[in-house]
């Protein structure tokens, strides 16, 4: 049961076109807004199952491209995501099948962002409101 909270990152990068290759083609994102062109252009994406929304950003001397780490990006198919991002010739930095709560993996995109993957034990999650 979801609880209608979403939350949102700010995902500093170089390229939107690269970018766009990663989250939107590869990891399966739905781009939800996309104003301005150039500089000023930001893209804004969902995750599927709609928990996560990142805004992309060309990277900024506060926030440069590559700075994002620790983040978290829950996915319904470890195995499936993996092999997207390695078929797109990214390789994760490690891969934990029995990572407390699920299986996770870390990778970083092509500016450098950390993020983990995670995929739940549907054992260890609770549907409860």
């Amino acid at each position: 049961m979801s609880t209608g909270t979403t939350a949102e990152m700010i995902v500093p990068v170089a390229c939107f076109e690269r970018a766009l290759g990663l989250y939107r083609d590869c990891l399966g994102f739905q781009v939800t807004g996309d104003s301005g062109r150039g500089i000023a252009r930001e893209v804004t994406l969902s995750a599927p199952g709609g928990v996560l929304s990142v805004c992309l950003v060309v990277g900024t001397t506060e926030r440069p491209a590559g700075s994002l780490r620790e983040a978290v990006l829950p996915v319904r198919d470890l195995a499936s995501a993996l092999g997207c991002l390695r078929w797109g010739g990214i390789t994760e930095h490690w891969l934990d099948p029995s990572a407390p709560g699920g299986a996770a993996a870390l990778f970083t995109d092509a500016d450098g962002n950390a993020w983990t993957l995670w995929q739940p034990d549907p054992a260890s999650v609770s549907l409860a409101a």
